[in-house]
């Protein structure tokens, strides 16, 4: 039985613009990335004294240009999309109320796992030889600095960084690959893109942690959240710390604690980690009863073909969306496999040299902080 030419003309077109879609995408990754590493040498390499003025004028281009500009300019000419289909393109999807709700205490979680986790890091480079750098902060507190310091470290990468990696990056690379592989080359990408040896650890498992709660709920809002408090929570902690407000903070208690409790601060680290887990378990179990329902809602709203023994959808069939609320065997008689793009070594280069440049990058700042 010779094959519908018509179905082979659509298959083949949708070929083709899922192609072009990955090469972009590609493109679009080499661009941040060789832009994020211009950012650092003028950075590096522009003479300003203020510390918090090299933040700004660092920070704000690279986050706000580089992060958000360009995609959307790669978005709207190379892949003709409009406004609407950027923002759905880039996870913006309603989500329900506890997704929002849980990832608050999330983002805390993650910043006290994360102060264990960098810990071990440092400790590792600086039996290695490196030698870590120090930022200063003014002699006296100021509360405009903080906020400006929320706006930089908190709100920004909170929103440009998760528009980028989370956004229309992740869709293309789950795309193509399937799902526990995607979380891990999304980790490695998130770590890789600090371009910085002390961040790239923990950032590549804050971002494989994020690619998966994105990708499970189907929304990229909590992950805006989580980046959000996480960041915060770390600048307010670092001004508690500096000024002594608040007995310094989680840093002070934490310092204290290590001096006099060094078991009790493993303990307190492990059991965050724990809870971290049942957050993330509990966020699962709701979006899976809730998908439950949406499941139920659609077969009742549906129809049943007795002749074939099969629901019947309302309306328009969407393959993304049967597969997403698991009616594969209702509706097809069988689970429908994975429709990926295999992408080729040459629709991977653009990609490639991406990794390659942030990983340069990654080792130099290594090999900086040993030999100073």
């Amino acid at each position: 039985m010779s094959e519908n030419p018509i179905q082979i003309y659509h298959e083949r077109v949708e070929s083709v613009g899922r192609q072009k879609q990955y090469r972009i995408m590609g493109l679009l990754t080499f661009c941040v990335a060789v832009g994020l590493l211009l950012m650092r040498l003028v950075s590096y390499y522009v003479p300003i004294e203020n510390e918090i003025l090299s933040d700004v004028v660092f920070t704000v281009p690279m986050q706000i240009g580089i992060l958000v500009v360009m995609p959307v300019l790669f978005y709207k000419f190379a892949l003709k999309k409009n406004f609407r289909q950027m923002l759905d393109f880039s996870g913006f999807h309603k989500t329900k109320w506890y997704n929002l709700a849980l990832a608050v205490p999330i983002g805390i979680c993650c910043h006290i796992v994360t102060i264990g986790v960098s810990n071990i890091w440092q400790n590792i480079l600086i039996a290695l030889g490196y030698t870590h750098g120090t930022s200063t902060m003014p002699e006296t507190f100021s509360a405009g600095l903080l906020i400006l310091e929320i706006v930089l470290t908190g709100v920004l990468p909170g929103f440009c960084e998760e528009f980028f990696n989370r956004g229309g990056l992740l869709k293309t690379i789950r795309g193509s690959f399937p799902f526990a592989v995607t979380i891990v080359l999304m980790g490695l990408e998130f770590g890789l893109f600090h371009q910085y040896i002390t961040q790239v650890f923990y950032t590549m498992l804050f971002g494989a942690l994020m690619a998966f709660l994105c990708l499970r709920i189907g929304s990229i809002y909590p992950a805006m959240i989580i980046h959000f408090v996480n960041n915060t929570f770390a600048v307010v902690n670092d001004y508690c710390s500096e000024y002594g407000f608040m007995g310094g903070g989680l840093y002070g208690v934490i310092n204290e604690t290590a001096v006099s409790h060094p078991q009790l601060l493993l303990v307190a680290f492990v059991l965050t980690a724990a809870i971290l887990v049942g957050l993330i378990f509990l966020l699962m179990n709701l979006n899976s009863h809730g998908r439950l329902s949406r499941k139920k809602a659609e077969i009742a709203a549906g129809g049943y073909d007795h002749t074939h023994n099969r629901v019947v959808l309302l309306g328009e069939e969407n393959k993304e969306k049967v597969r997403e609320l698991g009616l594969d065997r209702e509706v097809y008689g069988h689970k429908l496999e994975e429709d990926l793009y295999r992408p080729t070594l040459r629709d991977n280069a653009f990609f490639i040299g991406a990794i390659v440049v942030c990983a340069l990058t990654t080792v130099f700042s290594f090999v900086f902080g040993w030999l100073v």
